[in-house]
Protein backbone atom coordinates (compact mmCIF):
# COMPACT_ATOMS: atom_id res chain seq x y z
CA UNK A 1 0.00 0.00 0.00
CA UNK A 2 1.18 3.41 -0.98
CA UNK A 3 1.13 5.61 2.29
CA UNK A 4 0.08 9.56 1.29
CA UNK A 5 2.54 11.10 3.94
CA UNK A 6 2.23 14.85 4.97
CA UNK A 7 -0.01 17.39 4.51
CA UNK A 8 -1.96 17.95 1.21
CA UNK A 9 -3.84 20.96 0.00
CA UNK A 10 -7.75 20.81 -1.32
CA UNK A 11 -7.49 23.85 -3.47
CA UNK A 12 -9.85 26.37 -4.82
CA UNK A 13 -10.79 27.28 -7.52
CA UNK A 14 -9.53 31.10 -8.53
CA UNK A 15 -12.41 32.98 -10.68
CA UNK A 16 -12.35 36.41 -12.24
CA UNK A 17 -14.98 39.11 -11.76
CA UNK A 18 -16.61 37.49 -15.01
CA UNK A 19 -16.59 33.64 -13.22
CA UNK A 20 -14.29 32.57 -15.94
CA UNK A 21 -11.20 30.27 -14.65
CA UNK A 22 -7.92 32.55 -13.53
CA UNK A 23 -5.45 30.62 -14.96
CA UNK A 24 -2.49 32.40 -13.30
CA UNK A 25 -4.16 32.50 -9.58
CA UNK A 26 -4.52 29.13 -10.57
CA UNK A 27 -0.51 28.13 -10.48
CA UNK A 28 -0.01 30.77 -7.68
CA UNK A 29 -2.30 29.07 -5.18
CA UNK A 30 -0.03 26.03 -6.10
CA UNK A 31 3.11 27.39 -6.03
CA UNK A 32 1.95 29.58 -2.38
CA UNK A 33 0.80 25.69 -1.33
CA UNK A 34 3.67 24.01 -2.32
CA UNK A 35 6.28 26.46 -0.56
CA UNK A 36 4.40 25.99 2.92
CA UNK A 37 5.15 22.24 3.06
CA UNK A 38 2.12 21.11 1.13
CA UNK A 39 2.94 17.43 -0.21
CA UNK A 40 0.17 17.09 -2.51
CA UNK A 41 -2.67 18.92 -4.13
CA UNK A 42 -6.44 17.73 -4.60
CA UNK A 43 -8.19 19.97 -6.72
CA UNK A 44 -12.28 19.93 -7.89
CA UNK A 45 -13.85 19.49 -4.73
CA UNK A 46 -16.51 21.07 -2.16
CA UNK A 47 -14.82 24.55 -1.53
CA UNK A 48 -13.42 24.09 -5.21
CA UNK A 49 -17.25 24.42 -6.01
CA UNK A 50 -17.43 21.54 -8.50
CA UNK A 51 -21.36 21.44 -8.14
CA UNK A 52 -21.91 24.80 -9.69
CA UNK A 53 -18.87 24.81 -12.43
CA UNK A 54 -19.51 23.31 -15.99
CA UNK A 55 -17.78 20.23 -17.05
CA UNK A 56 -15.36 21.71 -19.60
CA UNK A 57 -13.88 24.40 -16.98
CA UNK A 58 -13.50 21.57 -14.32
CA UNK A 59 -11.27 20.00 -16.69
CA UNK A 60 -9.14 23.04 -17.59
CA UNK A 61 -8.74 23.73 -13.93
CA UNK A 62 -7.68 20.04 -13.74
CA UNK A 63 -5.12 20.53 -16.60
CA UNK A 64 -3.62 23.88 -15.38
CA UNK A 65 -3.39 22.03 -11.92
CA UNK A 66 -1.77 19.51 -13.15
CA UNK A 67 0.55 20.82 -15.67
CA UNK A 68 2.20 23.36 -13.09
CA UNK A 69 1.90 20.66 -10.33
CA UNK A 70 3.70 17.94 -11.94
CA UNK A 71 7.40 19.65 -11.92
CA UNK A 72 7.17 19.83 -8.29
CA UNK A 73 6.46 15.77 -8.06
CA UNK A 74 3.95 16.08 -5.25
CA UNK A 75 0.84 13.61 -5.07
CA UNK A 76 -1.81 15.36 -7.76
CA UNK A 77 -5.49 13.88 -6.90
CA UNK A 78 -8.55 15.21 -9.24
CA UNK A 79 -11.61 15.78 -7.97
CA UNK A 80 -13.82 13.80 -9.90
CA UNK A 81 -17.18 14.19 -7.88
CA UNK A 82 -20.49 14.48 -9.74
CA UNK A 83 -24.45 14.59 -9.87
CA UNK A 84 -24.39 11.25 -11.89
CA UNK A 85 -21.94 8.34 -12.02
CA UNK A 86 -21.33 8.68 -15.36
CA UNK A 87 -19.52 12.56 -15.83
CA UNK A 88 -18.13 10.72 -12.48
CA UNK A 89 -16.37 8.16 -15.16
CA UNK A 90 -15.85 10.75 -17.92
CA UNK A 91 -13.72 13.16 -15.35
CA UNK A 92 -11.50 9.78 -13.57
CA UNK A 93 -10.78 9.04 -17.42
CA UNK A 94 -9.86 12.32 -18.63
CA UNK A 95 -7.60 12.48 -14.93
CA UNK A 96 -5.95 9.61 -16.03
CA UNK A 97 -5.12 11.03 -19.58
CA UNK A 98 -3.45 13.92 -18.09
CA UNK A 99 -1.22 12.71 -15.70
CA UNK A 100 -3.12 12.35 -12.13
CA UNK A 101 -2.23 10.06 -9.80
CA UNK A 102 -5.64 9.20 -8.30
CA UNK A 103 -9.25 10.17 -9.34
CA UNK A 104 -10.73 11.65 -5.69
CA UNK A 105 -14.43 10.42 -6.08
CA UNK A 106 -17.46 10.75 -3.58
CA UNK A 107 -21.05 9.17 -3.67
CA UNK A 108 -22.79 11.45 -6.26
CA UNK A 109 -24.94 14.69 -4.62
CA UNK A 110 -27.43 15.81 -3.91
CA UNK A 111 -30.10 13.36 -4.21
CA UNK A 112 -29.04 10.89 -1.00
CA UNK A 113 -28.36 7.43 -2.49
CA UNK A 114 -28.84 4.27 -0.43
CA UNK A 115 -25.94 2.03 0.69
CA UNK A 116 -26.38 -0.52 -2.46
CA UNK A 117 -26.62 2.53 -4.54
CA UNK A 118 -23.36 3.86 -3.02
CA UNK A 119 -22.24 0.27 -3.70
CA UNK A 120 -22.89 0.07 -7.14
CA UNK A 121 -21.39 3.96 -7.99
CA UNK A 122 -18.39 2.54 -7.32
CA UNK A 123 -18.50 -0.70 -8.50
CA UNK A 124 -19.60 1.01 -11.80
CA UNK A 125 -16.72 3.56 -12.03
CA UNK A 126 -13.70 1.12 -10.84
CA UNK A 127 -15.28 -1.25 -13.89
CA UNK A 128 -15.25 1.54 -16.23
CA UNK A 129 -11.81 3.11 -15.36
CA UNK A 130 -8.54 2.43 -14.87
CA UNK A 131 -6.92 5.04 -12.69
CA UNK A 132 -6.17 4.41 -8.70
CA UNK A 133 -9.09 5.64 -7.12
CA UNK A 134 -9.58 8.07 -3.76
CA UNK A 135 -12.81 7.97 -1.31
CA UNK A 136 -14.28 11.03 -0.09
CA UNK A 137 -16.34 9.27 2.84
CA UNK A 138 -19.00 12.22 3.07
CA UNK A 139 -19.78 15.38 1.81
CA UNK A 140 -21.21 18.93 3.31
CA UNK A 141 -24.31 18.63 1.13
CA UNK A 142 -25.42 16.16 3.20
CA UNK A 143 -23.93 12.04 1.99
CA UNK A 144 -22.97 9.67 4.61
CA UNK A 145 -20.96 6.93 4.60
CA UNK A 146 -20.72 4.51 7.84
CA UNK A 147 -17.42 3.29 8.65
CA UNK A 148 -19.02 -0.34 7.77
CA UNK A 149 -20.27 0.90 4.33
CA UNK A 150 -16.62 2.25 3.82
CA UNK A 151 -14.83 -1.10 4.57
CA UNK A 152 -17.04 -2.98 2.48
CA UNK A 153 -16.22 -0.90 -0.62
CA UNK A 154 -12.66 -0.27 0.18
CA UNK A 155 -12.55 -4.42 -0.17
CA UNK A 156 -13.75 -4.12 -3.58
CA UNK A 157 -10.75 -3.09 -5.39
CA UNK A 158 -6.69 -2.54 -4.95
CA UNK A 159 -7.23 0.45 -6.90
CA UNK A 160 -8.77 2.28 -3.75
CA UNK A 161 -5.96 3.74 -2.24
CA UNK A 162 -7.06 7.17 -0.14
CA UNK A 163 -9.94 8.78 1.87
CA UNK A 164 -10.72 11.97 2.43
CA UNK A 165 -11.83 11.59 6.31
CA UNK A 166 -14.06 14.87 7.11
CA UNK A 167 -16.61 12.83 9.94
CA UNK A 168 -15.63 14.65 13.45
CA UNK A 169 -17.57 11.86 15.47
CA UNK A 170 -14.71 10.21 17.42
CA UNK A 171 -16.63 6.94 17.42
CA UNK A 172 -16.72 7.18 13.01
CA UNK A 173 -12.83 7.92 13.61
CA UNK A 174 -12.28 5.11 16.08
CA UNK A 175 -14.39 2.72 14.06
CA UNK A 176 -12.43 2.89 10.20
CA UNK A 177 -9.00 1.57 12.26
CA UNK A 178 -10.57 -0.84 14.34
CA UNK A 179 -12.10 -1.90 10.95
CA UNK A 180 -8.80 -2.10 9.28
CA UNK A 181 -9.54 0.59 6.48
CA UNK A 182 -5.89 2.41 7.18
CA UNK A 183 -4.43 -1.46 6.76
CA UNK A 184 -5.68 -1.63 3.11
CA UNK A 185 -5.70 2.32 2.44
CA UNK A 186 -4.13 5.92 3.38
CA UNK A 187 -6.53 7.56 6.11
CA UNK A 188 -5.98 11.19 5.84
CA UNK A 189 -7.85 13.33 8.27
CA UNK A 190 -8.85 17.21 7.71
CA UNK A 191 -8.50 20.57 9.73
CA UNK A 192 -10.99 20.12 12.23
CA UNK A 193 -10.17 16.37 12.96
CA UNK A 194 -6.48 15.73 11.46
CA UNK A 195 -4.98 14.75 14.99
CA UNK A 196 -7.15 12.29 16.29
CA UNK A 197 -6.71 10.50 13.04
CA UNK A 198 -2.68 10.91 13.62
CA UNK A 199 -3.20 9.73 16.90
CA UNK A 200 -4.39 6.40 15.33
CA UNK A 201 -2.17 5.88 12.73
CA UNK A 202 -2.75 8.04 9.67
CA UNK A 203 -0.08 9.05 7.69
CA UNK A 204 -1.31 12.75 6.84
CA UNK A 205 -4.28 15.06 6.65
CA UNK A 206 -5.64 17.19 4.35
CA UNK A 207 -7.30 20.83 4.21
CA UNK A 208 -7.99 23.95 2.16
CA UNK A 209 -4.91 26.15 0.76
CA UNK A 210 -5.27 28.60 3.93
CA UNK A 211 -4.70 25.96 6.29
CA UNK A 212 -1.52 24.41 5.32
CA UNK A 213 0.48 26.43 7.24
CA UNK A 214 -1.30 25.59 11.33
CA UNK A 215 -1.31 22.23 9.69
CA UNK A 216 2.38 21.94 8.93
CA UNK A 217 3.03 23.28 12.29
CA UNK A 218 -0.10 20.34 13.68
CA UNK A 219 1.62 17.64 11.87
CA UNK A 220 5.81 19.23 12.63
CA UNK A 221 4.30 19.24 16.11
CA UNK A 222 2.91 15.52 16.50
CA UNK A 223 5.84 13.79 14.74
CA UNK A 224 8.43 15.04 16.78
CA UNK A 225 6.19 14.54 19.94
CA UNK A 226 5.11 17.97 21.07
CA UNK A 227 1.68 17.12 21.63
CA UNK A 228 0.68 20.15 23.99
CA UNK A 229 1.50 22.21 21.17
CA UNK A 230 -0.09 19.87 18.55
CA UNK A 231 -3.18 20.08 20.53
CA UNK A 232 -3.33 23.77 20.91
CA UNK A 233 -3.01 23.95 17.30
CA UNK A 234 -5.72 21.44 16.48
CA UNK A 235 -7.95 23.55 18.97
CA UNK A 236 -6.66 26.82 17.25
CA UNK A 237 -7.75 25.31 14.14
CA UNK A 238 -11.40 23.73 14.90
CA UNK A 239 -12.20 27.05 16.69
CA UNK A 240 -12.04 28.93 13.52
CA UNK A 241 -13.22 26.51 10.84
CA UNK A 242 -16.07 27.56 9.14
CA UNK A 243 -17.25 24.55 7.75
CA UNK A 244 -18.21 23.55 10.86
CA UNK A 245 -20.97 25.78 11.74
CA UNK A 246 -23.51 25.23 8.83
CA UNK A 247 -23.38 21.59 8.87
CA UNK A 248 -24.36 22.19 12.66
CA UNK A 249 -27.06 24.03 12.01
CA UNK A 250 -28.14 22.38 8.75
CA UNK A 251 -28.65 19.01 11.68
CA UNK A 252 -30.54 21.44 13.82
CA UNK A 253 -34.27 22.23 13.99
CA UNK A 254 -35.58 25.68 13.62
CA UNK A 255 -31.50 26.66 12.77
CA UNK A 256 -30.68 28.35 10.12
CA UNK A 257 -27.50 28.83 7.68
CA UNK A 258 -26.54 32.84 7.70
CA UNK A 259 -23.57 32.27 5.57
CA UNK A 260 -22.15 29.70 2.49
CA UNK A 261 -19.01 29.20 3.89
CA UNK A 262 -17.22 29.26 0.52
CA UNK A 263 -16.94 33.08 0.41
CA UNK A 264 -15.33 33.18 3.56
CA UNK A 265 -13.27 30.85 2.75
CA UNK A 266 -12.19 32.59 -0.32
CA UNK A 267 -11.58 35.78 1.21
CA UNK A 268 -9.66 33.97 3.78
CA UNK A 269 -7.14 32.66 1.57
CA UNK A 270 -6.86 35.90 -0.26
CA UNK A 271 -6.30 37.85 2.74
CA UNK A 272 -3.36 34.90 3.93
CA UNK A 273 -1.68 34.49 0.43
CA UNK A 274 -2.15 37.82 -1.11
CA UNK A 275 -3.28 35.60 -4.32
CA UNK A 276 -6.80 37.45 -5.64
CA UNK A 277 -8.87 33.99 -6.21
CA UNK A 278 -12.02 35.97 -7.05
CA UNK A 279 -15.86 35.80 -6.09
CA UNK A 280 -17.58 32.17 -5.29
CA UNK A 281 -19.96 30.82 -8.45
CA UNK A 282 -23.58 32.48 -7.97
CA UNK A 283 -25.56 32.03 -6.12
CA UNK A 284 -23.09 32.28 -3.28
CA UNK A 285 -21.84 35.71 -2.09
CA UNK A 286 -18.88 37.14 -1.22
CA UNK A 287 -17.79 37.45 2.38
CA UNK A 288 -18.93 41.10 3.61
CA UNK A 289 -17.31 43.38 5.57
CA UNK A 290 -17.61 41.87 9.06
CA UNK A 291 -16.76 37.82 7.88
CA UNK A 292 -13.33 39.70 5.99
CA UNK A 293 -12.73 41.08 9.61
CA UNK A 294 -13.64 38.20 11.03
CA UNK A 295 -11.32 36.32 8.63
CA UNK A 296 -8.33 38.88 9.32
CA UNK A 297 -8.63 38.48 13.13
CA UNK A 298 -8.36 34.89 12.62
CA UNK A 299 -5.02 34.60 10.67
CA UNK A 300 -3.52 36.99 12.91
CA UNK A 301 -4.20 34.38 16.12
CA UNK A 302 -3.14 31.15 14.12
CA UNK A 303 0.18 33.18 13.00
CA UNK A 304 0.90 34.40 16.19
CA UNK A 305 0.33 30.88 17.76
CA UNK A 306 2.11 29.37 14.36
CA UNK A 307 5.27 31.91 15.37
CA UNK A 308 5.26 30.45 19.60
CA UNK A 309 8.27 28.78 20.40
CA UNK A 310 8.47 25.31 19.83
Amino acid sequence: MRRLEGIMALTYTPLKEDYSLNEDAVRREIEWVIQRGATGIWPGGYAGQWPELEEEVRKRHLKVCIDHAKRYKVFCAAGCHATNTLETVRLANYAEEIGYDCAWISPTVPRKATDDEIVEHHRWVLDHTTIPIALYDSSPAGSYMSPELIARIVEMSDRIIAMKAIVGDIVHIASLYHLGVDQKISILGVEWNMLPHLVLGAPGAMGGSDWIPVMRATYEAFKTGNMDRAWELQKAIAAQSPLLIPRAASSATGSKIDHSGIGYLKARFSLMSGIDIGPPMPPYRPASAAEVEKAKKGIQSLEALIAQPK
